[in-house]
Parts: C-alpha cells; structure tokens; sequence
C-alpha cells in the first residue's frame, strides 16, 4: 500500500487536522482482505527510518510534529514482535487531555514523543486512530543558545482582560481571564485574531464593528502571585494605569512572532469603545477625571451574626496609623512569612485588603457597604472559632487580629530564649531606681522577642506586686498587656437571708451580704461566725415542698466548684443544721406528716430536720421519741406538752402489774433503760404523733468527711412512698413493745378480758392471737398462740412458755439509711404549732448581722448612682487578698500563702485599648453587666494611674467605641467611630452621623483611647519611618502612573484627533513605553527568562481557560504545559554533524537527527521522544 493508493486515510495538516479513523477491528479486517498490498512490519519499520533520516537532514524551523505514545512507538521498534496485529491503532488520547488548547498528561505518567508529521500519516494509514484519538501536533523551535531545533511540547499561554470603567469587584470576583494557548512562531497578528476571536465569543453583546485596540501587560516580578491579571478578567483604568509594562500592539508588530519577542505567557487587555457612550478611550481616562477619594465611610455587610466582627474591624481601621499602614503598604516591608507563630502573612494581607477597599482611593462612586467576605474566610481558616455563623465575642475577635497581625508583622525573625527577669531578694523593693530597672529590662527583653506595629501602638506595661502576709517579702514582676480589661464596680455582693436550724435551740435567720462569686465553704464559714457555730457542723440543705431537694455537702451537686450564686436557686429554701455527730452516730432524716380531712393517705407539711442518734440511742424507741419531742420543742418555740417531756417521775416494774403476770422480773429487770424512757400509765404516746420508719432502699448520696466508718448521712431526695413506713412498734421486741407502749398495752389487755370471760387468766388471754388481734384489730405480736390445748393450765405454767428471754441485747431500731416519719393528729398540729407564736419552722428568729448594708429583698446590688471610668479604674488598682484557691509561694517561707497582691499600670500605649468587664463568667453561670459607665470623649487623663511618668503625656482623646447589646446568650455589635472630625455610627451595612456623646451608654463595651501628642505622630521612630516611606512611594507612584497617562495618550489619542493605527510615528512610540522594555526583561540573561517550555506537567484545568473541552479548574492548562517534561536524550549522525540540529539542546529540548544503519533504526533512531535527566 503506497501514498498515493485510494483506501489510504487522509491527513490534513491545517489548524483543524481531519483523519479517517480506523478502529482496530477495521485494520485486522483491511489486512486480511489485503494482505498481499500491506507491507509487513519490517518494511514499515525501514519506510519509517527512511522519513526520519531524510527528516533529519532537511529539518527546518516550524516543520510539522506529530506527538504519540512512547509505548506504542517502542512496540512498533520492537523486532521481536511480527504480527502487525500486535500492535493495534494508535491511542493519542492516553497522552493528551485537552486537544485544543494542548494540554498534555504528565509525561511521567504517559511518555510520550514526537515524530514528522510524514512518519504519522503512514502510521496512521497503517493502523489508523482510536474512536476518541485526535492528531496532536506540534512544531520545531530553533533554540538559539544550542544550535538545534526542538519540538515545542509547551506552546505559549496567554491571559485575555477586559478594560471596563467599573469592574464590580464583587460581581466578578470569581470570573478569571480568557486563556488561550499558540505557537512560539505565531505572528503577533496571528494572536490578535486568536485574541479577537476568543474575545468576541465572551462579549457576545458587543457588535463586530465595534472599535477596539489590544494592550501587552505586564507586572512587576516581586508581585505576580498576588496580581489582579493572576484571577481578575475585568480590570478598571486604575488598576490598568498601575501595571508598570503597558504596550498599545499596533500594525507594526504584528509582523513579529511571539518568540522573536521573547513572550512565552502574557497578558493582553482587551480596550473598546462603544459608539454614544465612553466618549474617551478608558485607557485615557485620568486625563479627564481624577481619582475619587475615600474616608472609609463605608459599611460592612452582615455575613451571618458577623456583627461582632464588623464592629472591631471599624473601630480598628479607623485608626489613623494602623489604617496608612496598610492602605500604602508599608506593612509589605516587615511582612513576617516565617515566624512559626504567625500565619505566613496571610492575616496580615487579607487585613491590607480589607483597608484598601475601604480607603482607597476610587475612580467610580462606591457602594454604601462592602462584604468582607474573604477577609472573613482568611480568619475562619486559622481559628475555627469565627469559621462558622455563631455569635462571638468582639473583644476575643479583636484580640486574635492583633496577635495574628503582630506575629505576621514581627520585625524579629529569630527570637532568643529569654528569661523573664524578676525582683532578687537582695534588691530593695522600696527603692524607685531598682524597680525602674527592671521595669526597663522587662520591657527591652520583650522587644527582643515582639516588636511590630501591634508593639508600637497598643502594648504597654503592668506592675504586679504580691507581699506575704506572714515575712513581707515582696515579689514585683511585669507584664505587657494591649488591652486594659477593668472591673466594673456593681453587682459585686449578692444579700440573702439564710436559715440556721441550730441542733438545741430553736431556728433563727441570718442576712448574710456575700460576694457573688463566693464559694459554698465561704458562705457557710460566714454562716458559721455569726450563728457562733463551728462550721465542721453545719450541713446546708435546700427544702422544697416539705422535703429535702438538695444537699450541699453532697458532691453531685458540685458545690466544691460553684460559686454562690450559681449553687443556690432559691437562698429563702436554704436552711443550715447544725449536727454534732460523733464518728459512731447516725444521722437520720425526719419528714412530718398529717392526714388530711377527706384523705386517707398521708401528705408532708412542715420543715423536715435531722436526728442525731447514738448506737444505744438508736435501740431505745423511748429516747428517741424523747429526743423527737425535745427537736418539736425547739421548732413550734417552745411547746412542752409532750408525753415524756412532762413526765414527772421514772416509772417502776411494781407501777406495771400486767407486766409482771406476762414476763418474769429477771428480763424485766434487764429492760431499765426501756422503763426509763417510757410513758406514764395513762399516757397516749400517740396522741400528737406517731412515729413510723421508712426503710430507705435507696444509696446514700454522700459520706460526711467528720462521719466515718458505717455512720452515713443522707438527705432522700428522692420521691418517697409514705404508705410504705411502719411503725416503730412493728420493729420492737414484744417485752420493749409493751414496756414503751404500756398504756396501749394494758388497753388492749382489759379489752380482751371483757370479752373473753371463759379465760381464766389475763395474760393468757391477752397473748391469744386469735383472741386479741382478731377482735382489737392490734398489730401486736404474740409468741404463743393457742391451739385448743387445755386452756386451765396453770399461770406458772404459762408464763414459763411466754416469757422466753430475749436477746443479751435489744435490736437497733434505727438503722443508717433509714427514715424517720413523724404523722401528725390535726389536734397536734393545731396545739403544737398554733398561729400565736412568734418563733417556729417557719418563723425563725432574727439574729442582727451588723456588716449588711443592703436592706431589702434576698438579692441587693452594691453600686453608686453614677459609675465613671475613674471608679474602674482605682477598683483596678485597688489591693486584694488571694483566695484559698488561689494560694501564692512564697520564696521566702516555702510554703503557699494568702498573700496581697495589687495591679497596677506602669506606663500606657499610643493606642490605649479598654475592655469594660461586662460579661461575669463563674464555671457554669455567666451575666451581663448593663449599667453606664461615664467615660470622658476627650481629655482622659491617666497621669493619676500610672506608676511611670510618660515624657510624651498621658491626656488621651476617645476615637471609637464598639457596642454590645442585648444579653448573654446573644445580641448586637455596633461601633462609633471618629473619621476626621465627625462622629458616625456603623451598625454593619448602615452608617449614620451621629454625636458622640451618644456612646456613652450601658452598651459601650470596647473603648478606643489615642495619645494626644504634640506634633500628632503615634508609635515610635520605626513605625514613622515605615510610614513617612510608605506615604512617599505612594505619593511618587501616582505621579509616575499620571506621567505614564501622559506618555499613552501621546499615543492613544481621543477622537477629537485624528486617530490612527497604520503604523505611524506616532504608534512608534509605543516601545518607549515599556513593549521593548517587556521584551528585553523576558529575554535570556534578564531577570525574567523565558518559561521553560519543556518541564513536567502537573495537575491542570481548561475549565476557566474559557476556551477548551475539558472541565477542569483554573490554571491546569498552564501547570501542565509548565510542567512538561524536557527533552534530553541526544542523537549524532556524522552525515549531519554540521547541522544546527545535531547538538544537545541546551534546555533539554530534542534533537531531530538519528542514525541509520541500512533498513534497521538503531537504539537512537527515534528523535524527540521526552527522556529522563
């Protein structure tokens, strides 16, 4: 099969490359009808050498590559393989990812190399293209440092503008320059049609026959990551004007090629002008209009709850030297991108861009308000914190910027380890030098470590001072600070009226005045002094609804941790009992019952209260209800009329004869303590209340720390089944049953021998259960019951039975755990608590506390009727006692003191920051403090707080206020600020003129102070010089940009005269404003080579090439043509060894020459196939 033959595929080599593709089926089908015209594989392989070598000798600049797989074309050289079918149609589709645009797939992943477009005809012909393969071709560039000619795998990038008036930074600011790729050979003309083409297709709206002209850009090298042509299509005249290289492509250059001007990537800006609009080209705009300038009265839109975030960020830049900082770029220069601390200048740059926005100088009327979103998204990213839409703290928002600006901005790049220096004992405290000393030596170490704008503007220095109270030693350290937190001298005590229940005299009241944020130990200590107990004593309860609700000693309730105010819900249901417990006593709870007229179950009512029981106490019902009577004694204040607390005389075995019939004298005798506690005869011990026993199944909540062993206290808590208690004769022995309870006893036994007259003895009788329980209905135990048995035997007899003796020793009533419940007759209530008392439960008595000041309801507020700055300011100052908890060492004991400790202010920053503590935050319970705190607009003088004199004053004047509104768990951020000589009231987007006298609110939060100095200049020498600097670089930038608005419109004139693009002396002029500048700069040698066009490629996108078929992200395309890789490997021919193309390419481009042996291709023979280093 020759060329020339019919069924061969057509190859058309133009822009669009058209080939009859043939699938691999087709091929095997071709060979096998047509065996006998295809050539075999040697033969190919001989006409394929043949085109190489003649390829060799007569290559020229611009010839036409083919680029394939290398795999496919080592398996064609392979000689070890001779079925044509092995080989199968070549795959271009596995090497290149974009056909129009040339992109191609990472070499090291898929080599590729590059053969004559000859050579890939007959191959193609041979073996046609896969379904999705397309001809990827190529040229070859003469490379002119190495003498030879090598293919151009990496064809030029260039970035297409737009020149508009209004860029709408906002609407556009995700839409990126027009990408298109050429040939280094390409004519600037033939660029041009590329640029137009490219251009027309995106502004479909603009008609064809509208004017327009083509600009080369160019940045400066020290700025192109961060430049607008890197991401900006649209570009407005100012950031037109300031791109250094502007070059108008007139008709004389479009003869030159791209390489000819050393352009490998660039930038051109599309200019048009429309007819009856811009009378001027926007290119000549400043010669008509200036720039509009900026007081940065601007807004900042709300971006979700960012309020707290708008709020700092106005009243920060609206300080006059932070905000020239940035706007001039003075910051560029100390810019700290490796500071471990820091954020790689990110915050740093996202902050000049936020100022710049606001203050920079426009050419159009700005909006009312700007998002700051992406300063928003830079913080986010380094503190999680302010990523999301939650409400934060301004004054926590703030003091991130400034730590994340200052480390960005540090001047030192290699901090030294320092100690921080102290006081010595052997210096003398008392002496102003040695403290100024060290003072001095504090704050030049600091510099060592910090200095930035934030250091020079916001930081200056506390004095601390602590004194042991036992050898006086003083301890005077110092520490920076760039905000002066100060207290706020209101809500500082809470007064509440306590209950003491104390444990043998009846209830009382204390009006305690306690800090807020007191702990449960200080309050109950305070308790403790004035009811003149000890406080190991005293156990604090909550009552609600007639039962214990909480206990304070018990740890569930984390009154170790809480302060006062977060413990008690309610300090009115507080009561305080006091118990004095040895270690082997018990402590039992008691709840009062009463059964309600038309109820029949018992319901609580009452104060419940605690028994405390010795183990023989706890054995004895009758001294338990004695030492029940004595507690209602104290509670009802003073009733006495209880059974055994009116009893007269102890009574005696002979006062008991019904005893004496059923138990014999010896166990009675053994009873004594039961005898000595027990009830007249005729006494009803149940005729006030009776005593029931709940068995508490539920775990105690705590172990008291003075009660050890098995001895527990408890409060139940818990709801409670009241039907479930027994009463206490239930649990008693049958002899200390009857002994206690003899009046019911000798009742019952009268009863049962009325009705039973064929008893023959009353003790018999009496012990009968089927005689007694079943008629009186008694829950009394017998211990024999009659079965029929003859019943007429002898008293001795059955006394014998009945009277077993009991145990050595009487069992426990009362166990740990257990409950006591008191049911109460409505005739007891009605005695014992009558409404004629003027102390009980409920009543308690008064005891006078002399300290309180507040008289009122529970809670009071100590606080005057004005609040002013100066009163924050000395309660800063003022000298306090550490707390238990927060103990400090003493060098000098070597042991944890309560020592003194004062705050007070060395010296002041330029920028005087203060935070009004509003927010209280105690553990778990936080407030708001809404009262006004009166601070002077101008005038401040803190001469009278600070230690250190200031040569350059202390009078400060107010230039901003952030507010806080609303509550705790949420509200609103606003700010005053002072621009100029006015006052305006940014609340987000809004923003309003206003007095100033207006922030002097409840909601003032955040108060920004600044010196007032002689001749106005803040933060030292370095930050003025960085600024002078800065303001002057600025000041000659815009001369020369207004110089360079002169010099294009020599060349770019208006239509008032006469215009022409023919090439003109006029249009000559255009090199002398930067084009040949541009050239030259992008030449070898200067300090912008050219791109290599032969490197690797790397991960890449077409899709915001706005040209291409791939979609993929931005910048993917000029990655991987970056990225492709150089070609190295040489090859020699002698037949050649004149030929330009015959030595190495110096950029590791290929060669085109080879080596033939007869029909064979040698190891060498393939020449542009990209290798290795």
């Amino acid at each position: 099969m020759t060329s020339n033959d019919e069924s061969c595929s057509k190859i058309e080599t133009s822009d669009d490359i058209m080939v009859d593709i043939s699938t691999k089926d087709d091929i095997e089908s071709e060979n096998k009808e047509g065996s006998a015209e295809m050539l075999n594989l040697n033969s190919q392989r001989e006409v394929i050498s043949e085109i190489l070598e003649n390829h060799s000798k007569l290559a020229r600049e611009g010839d036409e590559m083919c680029i394939i797989p290398q795999f496919w074309y080592d398996k064609f050289r392979d000689e070890a393989i001779t079925d044509l079918n092995e080989l199968g149609p070549l795959d271009t589709s596995s090497i290149c990812r974009d056909y129009k645009n040339f992109i191609l797939e990472d070499y090291e992943k898929c080599p590729y190399m590059s053969i004559p477009s000859s050579a890939f005809e007959k191959l193609v012909e041979w073996y046609g293209l896969t379904a999705r393969s397309k001809p990827v071709t190529t040229v070859l560039v003469y490379d002119s440092e190495t003498g030879t000619l090598v293919t151009e795998y990496n064809k030029c990038i260039l970035k297409i503008h737009y020149l508009v008036l209004n860029s709408n930074e906002r609407r556009y600011a995700n839409e990126h320059p027009i990408y298109i790729t050429t040939s280094r050979l390409s004519t600037v003309g033939e660029v041009l049609k590329e640029i137009y083409r490219a251009f027309y297709v995106k502004e479909s709206h603009l008609s064809v026959d509208t004017k327009a002209k083509v600009w080369y850009v160019k940045n400066s090298s020290t700025s192109n990551r961060d430049s607008v042509l890197s991401s900006r299509y649209k570009l407005n005249p100012l950031q037109f004007m300031e791109l250094p290289v502007k070059t108008l492509v007139t008709q004389q250059l479009e003869k030159y090629t791209l390489k000819k001007l050393a352009i490998t990537t660039g930038d051109f800006v599309v200019e048009v002008k429309q007819r009856g609009q811009n009378y001027h080209w926007l290119s000549n705009y400043f010669i008509y209009n200036k720039l509009t300038p900026s007081e940065g009265i601007i807004g900042l839109n709300n971006l979700g709850n960012s309020c707290y975030m708008n709020s700092a960020l106005q009243c920060l830049v609206h300080i006059p030297e932070v905000r020239d900082y940035f706007l001039y770029n003075g910051f560029e220069s100390e810019i700290n991108v490796e500071n471990p601390l820091g954020y790689q200048g990110h915050i740093a740059k996202a902050f000049s861009m936020l100022v710049q926005a606001l203050f920079m100088d426009s050419i159009v009327a700005r909006n009312t308000a700007f998002s700051p979103s992406s300063f928003k998204s830079t913080i986010g990213h380094f503190n999680s914190m302010f990523f999301g839409y939650m409400q934060q703290d301004s004054q926590e928002f703030l003091a991130f910027i400034l730590d994340g600006l200052h480390e960005d901005l540090n001047r030192i790049h290699d901090k030294p380890y320092l100690e921080k220096p102290s006081l010595t004992p052997e210096m003398d405290a008392d002496d102003p030098q040695t403290v100024k000393k060290l003072a001095d030596d504090t704050w030049k170490m600091h510099l060592l470590r910090n200095d930035s704008i934030v250091t020079d503007l916001f930081v200056g220095l506390y004095k601390s001072t602590l004194e042991c109270p036992q050898c006086e030693t003083v301890s005077i350290t110092f520490d920076p600070y760039n905000d002066l937190t100060l207290p706020l001298p209101v809500n500082a005590t809470c007064c509440m009226n306590i209950k003491v229940f104390p444990q043998n005299s009846p209830p009382c009241m204390i009006k305690i005045e306690i800090n807020k944020t007191a702990s449960y130990q200080q309050l109950k200590t305070y308790v403790a002094e004035y009811a003149k107990i000890d406080p190991s004593n005293l156990y604090g309860c909550e009552i609600f609804n007639h039962q214990f609700c909480s206990y304070y000693e018990s740890p569930e309730t984390m009154s170790h941790f809480l302060s006062v105010q977060e413990l008690l819900s309610d300090p009115e249901d507080v009561i305080f009992y006091e118990l004095v417990a040895s270690p082997t006593d018990i402590i039992v709870p008691v709840l009062n019952t009463r059964i309600e007229e038309g109820f029949r179950t018992p319901s609580l009512f009452g104060v419940p209260f605690f028994l405390v029981l010795s183990p023989d106490e706890a054995r004895n019902p009758g001294l338990i209800r004695l030492k029940l009577e004595k507690c209602y004694t104290n509670l009802s204040g003073g009733f006495i009329e209880f059974p055994l607390s009116t009893m007269d005389e102890v009574p005696s075995i002979e006062s008991r004869p019904l005893l004496q019939q059923k138990y014999n004298r010896d166990d009675l005798c053994a009873q004594e303590e039961i005898f000595r506690y027990s009830a007249a005869g005729t006494a009803d011990l149940d005729g006030y209340f009776s005593i029931k026993v709940l068995q508490n199944k539920l775990k105690p909540l705590t172990k008291v720390s003075s009660i050890e062993s098995d001895s527990q206290f408890y409060a139940p808590t818990a709801r409670l089944n009241l039907k479930e208690a027994s009463n206490i004769t239930e649990l008693l022995d049958p002899i200390v049953r009857d002994i206690y309870d003899y009046a019911n006893f000798e009742k019952h036994s009268i009863s049962c021998d009325e009705s039973e007259n064929n008893l023959q003895q009353t003790n018999n009788d009496y012990l009968t259960e089927t005689a007694c329980d079943q008629q009186i209905g008694s829950d009394i135990e017998i211990d024999s019951v009659s079965t029929g048995e003859d019943m007429t035997e002898s008293s001795e007899d059955k006394k014998d039975e009945i009277s077993a003796k009991p145990d050595a020793k009487t069992k426990v009533i009362i166990k740990p755990r257990d409950i006591i419940v008191c049911e109460w007759t409505a005739s007891g209530i009605e005695e014992a608590f009558s409404q004629d008392k003027d102390i009980d439960w409920e009543h308690p008595a008064e005891l006078l506390n002399k300290d309180v000041t507040y008289v009122g309801t529970n809670e009071g507020k100590v606080k005057k009727e004005n609040i002013s700055l100066d009163d924050c300011l000395k309660l800063f100052s003022k000298k306090e006692v550490l707390s238990m908890d927060d103990l400090w060492y003493c060098p000098t004991c070597k042991e944890h003191r309560q020592a003194s400790k004062q705050i007070q202010l060395w010296n002041t920053p330029d920028i005087l920051l203060i935070h009004l503590k509003r927010f209280e935050s105690q553990r778990s319970f936080s407030d708001k403090i809404d009262d006004v705190v009166y601070f002077p607009i101008e005038g401040l003088d803190m001469s009278e707080y600070i230690v250190e004199r200031d040569s350059k004053g202390s009078i400060y004047d107010l230039i901003a206020v952030d507010n806080h509104y609303g509550g705790i768990g949420g509200g609103h951020y606003t700010a005053y600020v002072k621009q100029g000589d006015k006052w305006y009231y940014f609340d987000d987007s809004r923003v309003t003129e206003t007095d100033p006298q207006h922030s002097i609110a409840g909601s003032a939060y955040l108060l920004f102070y600044m010196r007032r100095t002689e001749n106005g200049k803040l933060g030292g020498e370095k930050l003025q010089a960085v600024l002078n600097e800065s303001r002057r670089e600025h000041d000659f930038k815009m001369q020369q940009m207004q110089e360079q608005q002169n010099a294009l419109y020599v060349i770019n004139k208006t239509d008032e005269e006469d215009e022409t693009d023919d090439g003109s002396s006029d249009s000559d002029q255009s090199n002398d404003i930067g084009f040949s500048d541009a050239c030259s700069n992008a030449l070898p040698g200067s300090d912008n080579p050219p791109r290599d066009l032969n490197l690797k490629p790397s991960q890449c996108s077409t899709a915001t090439l706005e040209v291409g078929s791939v979609n993929r992200e931005l910048g993917e395309g000029l990655e991987n043509n970056l990225g492709r890789r150089k070609l190295r490997k040489t090859y020699t021919a002698p037949s050649i060894s004149n030929s330009p193309a015959s030595s190495v390419s110096s950029d590791g481009a290929d060669s085109i020459s080879a080596v033939f042996t007869g029909s064979k291709i040698s190891d060498g023979a393939i020449a542009r196939s990209p290798a290795k280093d």
